[in-house]
């Protein structure tokens, strides 16, 4: 009977055993059960208790690989590959300027107009000329005189001006007041008589040694000099090399010639026309 009961004991513990997962071995120990690997499930601790075989920690475990397994964790980019995708791609900009020969003179004043416009300084008639394949010099001088006098029939609220030996856009002077209102900047810096006539002196004797100049005003002129430097309105055109010594030569600036509003030096008003 007790037999029986054992069989029947073992025979029902065999099966349970299998569906555990526990290894028989033969020095008659039983190895921990062994769970089946799973993707994204842990398996289960294994009982402290429960003796291990050293043949079985040496197999190895065999799970099935997915494609999964060997994907990246980090999906990585190239930096080249980054900074194309970072940078907008633009149309690329014509290599060099159209002719301006076939264009309509409403084109072409437009065209004319936009390289005045965004001009911070004069420009000279050679420049325009430059900027504009296929047309002349002696073209584009009537064509500005003409848009000049369009200007003053249309009276705009800008004028077009030669002056500093080139053309620019500048605001009409009969509405300074109006424009003031919009940036009160400070005034230029106003000139003393003593520079007026030492300026005046270097501007029609120019190029002229300040030897020269304190010849002509009988007094001594270094300091005002250095002052007329530093509002740019004079400037250093060389040495006498006639003279003694080389000293210096000075002449006026493009600036003494929009400063004042004048096209070339030869501008300036002529003794007869003072009255003398």
């Amino acid at each position: 009977m007790n037999d029986e009961v054992q069989d029947t004991a073992e025979g029902d513990l065999t099966p349970s055993l299998h569906d555990a997962g526990i290894i028989p071995v033969v020095d008659g120990r039983e190895a921990a059960p062994v769970q089946e690997a799973s993707i994204g499930r842990e398996s289960a601790p294994l009982p402290v208790d429960t003796p291990l075989n050293a043949d079985v920690l040496e197999t190895p475990l065999v799970t099935e690989s997915t494609e999964d397994d060997h994907a990246p964790l980090i999906e990585s980019i190239d930096a080249s590959e980054l900074h194309a995708l970072s940078t907008p791609v633009a149309e690329p900009l014509p290599e060099a300027a159209p002719d301006v020969t076939d264009l309509p003179p409403a084109e072409l004043r437009a065209v004319v107009e936009s390289l005045l416009f965004v001009a911070t300084r004069p420009l000279s008639t050679a420049r325009l000329c430059a900027c504009l394949p296929g047309s002349s010099e002696s073209y584009l001088e009537g064509f500005l005189h003409g848009l000049a006098a369009r200007y003053d029939h249309e009276t705009r609220g800008w004028e077009l001006r030669f002056i500093a030996n080139g053309w620019q856009l500048l605001t009409r002077r009969a509405y300074h007041a109006w424009v003031r209102q919009l940036e009160r900047r400070e005034l230029p810096t106003k000139l003393s008589r003593s520079a007026l006539e030492a300026l005046a002196i270097v501007s029609y004797k120019q190029p002229i040694t300040r030897g020269a100049v304190e010849d002509i005003r009988g007094v001594q002129c270094g300091p005002v000099l250095r002052q007329l430097m530093d509002l740019r309105l004079v400037q250093v055109m060389g040495r006498d090399e006639e003279t003694l010594g080389r000293p210096l030569l000075y002449g006026t600036t493009e600036h003494f010639l929009s400063r004042f509003g004048l096209g070339r030096i030869t501008d300036l008003p002529r003794s007869h026309e003072f009255g003398a």
